[in-house]
């Protein structure tokens, strides 16, 4: 299944929606849990062990389970049985129905390939208050936030409200918010967490973080050009969106800070390769073989990625191109800082 950077399918939001109205009918809250090949033992490690990082000791323990019962599970399991499970061993090894039967746990299964855990609401918002005192006891006693910064975001909890944040949209990247925050401007994950009227799930949160961080290095690497002294380009200055026409003059080894001139502003500035994308116009001549950069080496497949290497003596960069839209919005809003918990 996709991560949280890829879109859903409306067919996969309307079995969520169905799956989630109908564990609410029998008092049941569903609890996200990492897109990955380790899903299954992620719920069972944190409805077990009450860890979802120990995911990894609970698929140890069940391909050793599975190993000693092997007269009980060999006839469901296609193949060689000795292949089977040492493939199980892989972190990133996709599992099903012969493993959930052996560690039988109260699961949701969607979309054909992926395990969220199953809690009874009541858990859900008593696990949120505990969490919400917690949260209070960090940013009072120990990042000596103000009491009225953190009063705002604690009321009583009602009946009516939503009592996990997996239904709200993703908080933006902890990468631009000071996580203990300044006066009042906290980041909106801390909010959340202060909140004893909804629980912030964590672990998904963490992980739609580092999702989202390795698929904007996937995508660095797989930009695959240069740029070079006289290159066009659109700069952005800041988180507001707005991109400046502008011309590269200084290149820095190991895809290091360019230098740029921007002419509606009449100055230079130093600017990491992230806030840099290519012009209308610069594609055009690239796409025509008019273009400032050398074409690649003949013996290049024309289809293929090339991986990023130290500048040569032109001084060449790898070049970035513009964040996908989605990306992008991810990354507006909010103050810089350090991370947030």
């Amino acid at each position: 299944m996709e991560g949280s950077g890829g879109l859903q399918s409306s067919e996969e939001k309307g079995a969520e929606k169905c799956m989630d109205d109908y564990l609410k009918s029998i008092g049941l809250q569903r609890k996200k849990i990492a897109k990955d090949g380790s899903c299954l033992f992620r719920a069972v490690a944190e409805q077990v062990l009450h860890s979802q990082s120990l995911h990894t000791k609970v698929r140890a323990k069940c391909v050793e389970f599975l190993k000693h019962n092997r007269e009980s599970y060999e006839a469901f399991v296609e193949g060689n049985f000795e292949e089977y499970l040492c493939k199980l061993q892989d972190p990133q090894h996709w599992v099903g129905e012969v493993e959930i039967n052996a560690l039988a746990v109260q699961l949701c299964f969607l979309n054909g390939n992926h395990y969220d855990s199953v809690y009874p609401i009541s858990h859900v918002r008593s696990a949120a208050i505990c969490q919400s005192i917690l949260y209070e006891l960090l940013y009072d006693r120990v990042f000596k936030v103000e009491r009225s910064a953190l009063s705002v975001c604690q009321r009583v909890p009602r009946s009516s409200d939503v009592p996990t944040d997996d239904t709200l949209p993703p908080c933006a990247s902890s990468d631009e918010s000071d996580g203990r925050g300044r006066g009042r401007h906290l980041p909106e994950r801390v909010k959340r967490s202060l909140n004893p009227a909804l629980y912030r799930n964590v672990e998904y949160d963490v992980w739609t973080k580092s999702k989202r961080a390795q698929q904007k290095m996937d995508f660095c690497i797989a930009a695959g050009m240069q740029y070079t002294v006289g290159d066009r380009c659109q700069v952005r200055l800041d988180n507001s969106g707005r991109s400046y026409s502008a011309t590269i003059k200084e290149v820095s080894p190991s895809n290091g800070p360019v230098m740029v001139y921007i002419e509606e502003l009449g100055r230079k500035w130093h600017k990491p390769l992230l806030s840099l994308s290519l012009s209308l116009s610069e594609w055009d001549e690239r796409g025509r073989g008019r273009g400032r950069g050398k074409p690649p080496p003949a013996s290049a497949p024309p289809s293929s990625v090339s991986q990023a290497t130290a500048p040569g003596s032109a001084g060449r960069v790898q070049k970035q191109h513009s964040w996908p839209q989605q990306a992008a919005a991810d990354e507006q809003g909010g103050a810089r800082g350090s991370r947030c918990l």
